[in-house]
């Protein structure tokens, strides 16, 4: 198969102190989520209490957008504190070494990477001919039931997908554009799209 498909089911699901956080993808694939032990992770989780602090994740950087509620973010560090108030698909990245805590009830996105690679992440209605760039890995997210089409090795598929599930599609695919496309109106999010690269110093 010319990418991988991880099913709502496939995700692991534990619990943490405000809620519960569903893993959606860990690389390597043989690492564990403690620091040191994996380069970048991709989750969601729920934030069940009003009031609540992260888990300090020094050697990291991280990206989280609330899915359907504001939320406040207070991040402290020994030189300075940041506090950004959120509307939901909103993306903040902080330093996981920093003291952060939260006020408000949500279901957020979550990317936690080393500071070797660079990612980005961000909702959006559609994904509408996006060209893969070599070298990056593409994660396609989804909030709803949708539909992706895909030009591989110069011939068109189509793939129906649901909420919950996962695209991913890597290095070495032969799959050179893709397209998302849900019956939710235009102005609403269906995907999250999250792309993930290398930085060249490191290589």
């Amino acid at each position: 198969m010319s990418y991988h498909l991880f099913k709502q089911n496939d995700h692991q699901t534990s619990r943490w102190s405000g809620g519960e956080t569903t893993q959606v993808f860990l690389y390597p694939p043989t690492g564990k989520y403690e620091p040191g032990k994996f380069d970048y992770r991709i989750s969601t989780a729920s934030v069940e209490i009003e009031e609540s602090t992260f888990s300090a994740l020094p050697g990291y950087k991280r990206l989280l957008m609330s899915l359907n509620h504001p939320l406040e973010l207070t991040h402290e560090s020994e030189s300075f504190t940041v506090n950004k108030k959120m509307k939901p698909f909103e993306v903040d990245e902080f330093d996981g070494a920093d003291k952060t805590k939260s006020v408000g009830k949500c279901q957020d996105f979550n990317v936690i990477f080393k500071p070797t690679y660079t990612s980005e992440m961000s909702a959006v209605s559609t994904i509408r001919d996006r060209q893969l760039l070599p070298c990056v890995r593409y994660f396609y997210y989804m909030l709803v039931d949708g539909v992706m089409t895909y030009i591989d090795q110069e011939e068109k598929h189509v793939a129906k997908l649901e909420a919950g599930d996962c695209v991913m599609v890597e290095e070495g695919r032969t799959i050179s554009m893709i397209s998302i496309e849900s019956h939710q109106p235009q102005q609403s999010p269906a995907v999250v799209e999250v792309v993930v690269w290398k930085n060249e110093k490191s290589l």
